[in-house]
């Protein structure tokens, strides 16, 4: 995936280096471009999207559903399962602007999440998966890097592993 990708990390237990893991949790930048569509109308598209398509065409991948029995794929989330290994495959889309937080969000696990939203609402401020943090006005603070995450926090940098 890597090459329609501006960016793409490993996030979630496997980034934790947990020893028993549900699935594979993918973070990326997708690559995007344009081109004129049928009609002349320049449009953007995404390298990623029409890579996976093409993979989800040959089988190497399949859609699966939700916790809800629900199908998940759209720009933001595209939950997916590998028809060789039958492994889940989760891939999140972000913004280099957004990656520190989307990659801490995805990183998890659950219970730092939560301190680390209660922490926001303390400082009058609100994080979010998708739009990353936003000040105690509403506008939004760029979070390209973790560190900077951990320092709107006022805690530590912590890797991964210690993220409990």
């Amino acid at each position: 995936l890597e090459p329609a990708c501006d960016r793409i990390v490993v996030a979630g237990s496997i980034r934790r280096e947990q020893p028993d893991v549900g699935d594979i949790e993918l973070l990326a930048i997708p690559r995007v471009y344009t081109a004129p569509d049928l009609f002349g109308k320049i449009t953007t598209y995404s390298a990623l999207d029409s890579l996976l398509a093409t993979l989800l065409l040959n089988d190497v991948l399949d859609y699966r559903l939700n916790k809800r029995g629900q199908k998940t794929y759209g720009p933001l989330n595209k939950l997916l399962r590998h028809c060789d290994s039958g492994i889940s495959v989760d891939i999140f889309t972000t913004t280099p602007e957004n990656f520190g937080m989307a990659w801490m969000v995805r990183t998890g696990p659950a219970g730092f999440n939560i301190r680390m939203m209660v922490r926001f609402r303390q400082k009058g401020m609100r994080g979010e998966a998708y739009a990353g943090v936003k000040d105690v006005k509403g506008q939004e603070i760029e979070c390209p890097t973790e560190a900077e995450v951990f320092r709107l926090l006022g805690w530590p940098y912590l890797v991964p592993q210690l993220r409990v």
